[in-house]
C-alpha cells in the first residue's frame, strides 16, 4: 500500500512538472541606454508594425506592436482590436497621447505615465513591444506556440476595480 501511494505521489509531482515546463516569452523593461524603441518612435513608426489594442472604458489600456519586417508572429486573442490603416492609426494617437507625444492610458485616479517593454522569446529573439500604464499592475503570459509563434495574453489585475464594459476600437473611430 506505501507503495501505490509513492508510486501515486511521484506520479503527480512528475504531471505537475510536465504541465509547468514549456516554452514561454518574457517581457523585459527597457533602459534608456539600451532602448531598442520609444514610445515616440513606435508611434511615428507605427505602419513597420502590425498592432494590437485593448480597450477599457474610458480608454485605452495597453498597445502591442509587432514588427511586420521578421517572420516572429504575436497572437492574441479576440478581445484585442487591430489597427488597419493610418485614418484609425491617426485618430487614435490624436486621443490618446500627451502633449509630449507619449500614450496615454487612462484609469480613473491613476498616473498616466506609460513606459516600452520588449517582448522576447524562449529562443532569445525580440518579437516585439508593449506600450502600458507603469503604476497599473497586469498580468502578460507569452507562451511559444511554435518555433516563431508566441500567444500573448494580457489581464488587469484582480485588485483593480471591476472592469466595465469593453469600449473597443470602436469608442476611438
Amino acid at each position: 500500500m506505501k507503495t501505490v501511494k509513492y508510486v501515486s505521489l511521484m506520479l503527480m509531482v512528475f504531471l505537475l512538472i510536465l504541465g509547468c515546463s514549456g516554452n514561454y516569452g518574457k517581457v523585459r523593461p527597457q533602459s534608456k541606454s539600451e532602448s531598442k524603441a520609444t514610445s515616440r518612435e513606435l508611434i511615428d513608426n507605427w505602419s513597420d508594425y502590425n498592432i494590437w489594442l485593448r480597450c477599457y472604458r474610458p480608454g485605452l489600456a495597453v498597445v502591442v506592436f509587432d514588427p511586420k519586417n521578421d517572420d516572429r508572429k504575436i497572437l492574441v486573442d479576440s478581445r484585442w482590436d487591430t489597427v488597419k490603416d493610418q485614418k484609425d492609426w491617426t485618430k487614435i494617437v490624436k486621443e490618446n497621447t500627451t502633449s509630449e507625444g507619449d500614450f496615454r492610458m487612462v484609469w480613473s485616479g491613476r498616473d498616466n505615465t506609460t513606459g516600452v517593454i520588449e517582448i522576447w522569446g524562449s529562443n532569445n529573439q525580440l518579437y516585439g513591444f508593449i506600450i502600458y500604464q507603469q503604476d497599473v499592475t497586469e498580468w502578460v503570459n507569452l507562451r511559444m506556440v511554435s518555433e516563431n509563434t508566441m500567444r500573448l495574453s494580457w489581464e488587469r489585475s484582480t485588485w483593480l476595480q471591476k472592469p466595465p464594459p469593453r469600449g473597443g476600437l470602436d469608442s476611438f473611430i
